[in-house]
């Protein structure tokens, strides 16, 4: 791998070899991007620049305690010091605030989640994610109903759209609509992608590698999700709120998105009415605020089955390879991924079996 530093030169000339290609440039690719970067190999970004992507519209939410189940996300205490760390190295180098500590208030919507907490309340493991003291009042009475209880947890939040956009203007970028079947070359030596050479092209474009040739056997179960952006007529204190839903601030005060829903049958990016209303409907179960909806959109979530991340060389293409599948908690475990994932390229380092393309998918 050739040197580079992590704010690149813009010298995009057809006669250069990169070191990798990425393709798409959400949380996965932008990721990726950076660590790459950071391990001193060259690169280049293309992407179409749809308006609408999962990543563009994602919460960017980092929950310790997560799901109906109440449990810690996976591998937690390993996974937040290490997102830490290299957002703070990105922010350095943007000179722009991303990553972002909250408090968030998780309160309970059935009595066999306030059982399941009553279980694992006192667990160290599960303390050492909760504010302390745990406040008295879960939430002021004027804006929701925190009968049912619930609790106060340390979280934080990436803004994954500033993140994407201020990391554009430092990489090396094209903006492209790539035709896999026309626009790419595959050798042994070096492959071409729209017209650049690189030793390796990857791709790292959500749900929309469901249309690649070349990974079309990756079984994806995408679902579409709606997401609101409000603006509260009454002040509302900057933390994030999760009952069934999640409410979670924006950079502008007063502005909360609020989401998100599942729908697995009907895979366009159409905003709809029905998850317009699940959204509210959910929403007034417990808050009292009035509010005005000033956006509403919608993605397809790159879902790949067991839910789990993938990331590797195509088995029969070793110039070509495949991240994708971060999931709802992308920005917390995108760092570490991307850093395996760099680390297999510069290094030949090997990937997590769990996570490796070619050891868990087979193509034909």
């Amino acid at each position: 791998m050739t040197a580079a530093a992590d704010t690149p030169a813009t010298t995009n000339t057809p006669n250069r070899i990169w070191d990798v290609i990425i393709v798409g440039q959400g949380l996965a690719g932008t990721t990726l991007a950076w660590q790459l970067l950071h391990a001193g190999a060259s690169v280049l970004v293309i992407d179409e620049e749809a308006p609408v992507t999962t990543s563009k519209i994602a919460a960017g939410l980092i929950t310790p305690i997560t799901g109906q189940r109440l449990a810690l996300s996976w591998r937690v205490d390993d996974m937040l010091p290490a997102a830490r760390a290299f957002y703070a190295r990105v922010e350095a180098t943007i000179g722009q605030k991303v990553f972002h500590d909250r408090t968030a208030v998780r309160l309970f919507k059935s009595d066999i989640e306030r059982d399941l907490w009553m279980k694992r309340k006192e667990l160290p493991a599960f303390q050492a994610h909760l504010t302390d003291p745990q406040p008295s009042n879960l939430l002021d009475p004027s804006i929701g109903d925190a009968s049912g209880g619930g609790f106060h947890m340390q979280t934080a939040q990436l803004d994954v759209a500033g993140y994407l956009a201020a990391s554009r203007a430092h990489f090396n970028y094209e903006a492209m609509a790539l035709d896999w079947h026309r626009d790419v070359q595959l050798s042994e030596a070096a492959s071409i992608a729209g017209g650049y050479r690189a030793r390796h092209i990857i791709s790292c474009e959500g749900f929309a590698a469901t249309r690649n040739p070349y990974f079309s056997w990756v079984p994806f179960k995408g679902a579409k999700g709606d997401i609101l952006t409000v603006r509260f007529h009454r002040p509302v204190p900057p933390q994030c709120l999760h009952r069934g839903i999640w409410v979670v601030p924006t950079s502008e005060p007063g502005v909360f998105r609020v989401g998100a829903t599942y729908d697995w049958r009907t895979l366009d990016q159409v905003p709809s009415i029905s998850g317009r209303a699940e959204i509210e409907d959910r929403l007034a179960a417990f808050f009292q605020v009035p509010y005005t909806v000033i956006d509403h959109k919608a993605a397809i979530r790159p879902i790949i089955r067991e839910s789990k991340a993938l990331m590797g060389l195509h088995p029969l293409h070793n110039r070509l390879g495949f991240f994708n599948g971060l999931g709802s908690k992308g920005s917390l475990h995108a760092p570490w991924f991307a850093g395996c994932f760099a680390a297999h390229l510069v290094n030949g380092a090997p990937l997590p079996p769990a996570f490796d393309l070619r050891r868990r998918v087979d193509p034909l």
